[in-house]
């Protein structure tokens, strides 16, 4: 009987502190929602859509935004009190965010070249035009343009660090060429007609 008490209080106990531990995803995003958006359509200039990204990477992102690893503007962009758990709720709310991102005004001239470039340079990290992920690239199909071309300007400048491929990627490629790409992923929709 003893046993049978214990291991019930036990339970209880565990029970209330695996549901305490759930993350509040509405109260965590409602900042994000000032410059994302509530459902992760960025409506701030230069600013990323987060929905529908792959949820690995938005955490792996999400979570060196909180460390500092990841350098922004952004003051407390991220709080460092955010836990694992906290980080990986709110990654997995945006990934699961089907709202619509824009049509966005691009040049249909950088467009075409961008096209180019990303068949030959770009496709085997991110296919389907940007709409699916090879080697846990991020999704970019839709994204903000003028958010693309400032990420590109970041990683030729060192600000953000090269990951896998993408220092073979962008070699040799002028500042014209790299915007050309973001003017094609920006111009295509997210998800496939």
């Amino acid at each position: 009987m003893r046993t049978h008490i214990v291991a019930v209080a036990f339970s209880a106990l565990f029970t209330s502190t695996v549901f305490a531990a759930t993350p509040d995803v509405q109260s965590l995003t409602t900042p994000c929602a000032e410059c994302h958006g509530p459902a992760g359509v960025s409506g701030a200039p230069k600013t990323p859509h987060l929905n529908g990204q792959l949820a690995d990477y938005l955490e792996q992102e999400i979570a060196g935004l909180a460390n500092g690893d990841r350098a922004t503007g952004v003051a407390n962009h991220v709080p460092k009190t955010w836990s694992a758990a906290n980080i990986a709720a709110v990654a997995q709310f945006y990934a699961q965010s089907t709202g619509q991102r824009p049509a966005q005004a691009v040049d249909s001239q950088k467009v075409a070249q961008g096209q180019g470039i990303h068949n030959k340079r770009c496709s085997e990290c991110h296919p389907d035009a940007g709409r699916q992920s090879d080697h846990d690239a991020p999704l970019m199909a839709g994204q903000d343009l003028d958010y693309l071309i400032e990420q590109t300007k970041a990683f030729v400048s060192g600000k953000r660090k090269f990951v896998f491929l993408m220092d073979d990627a962008f070699r040799g490629l002028t500042a014209d060429e790299l915007a050309a790409v973001a003017h094609f992923f920006a111009s295509q929709d997210q998800y496939k007609k």
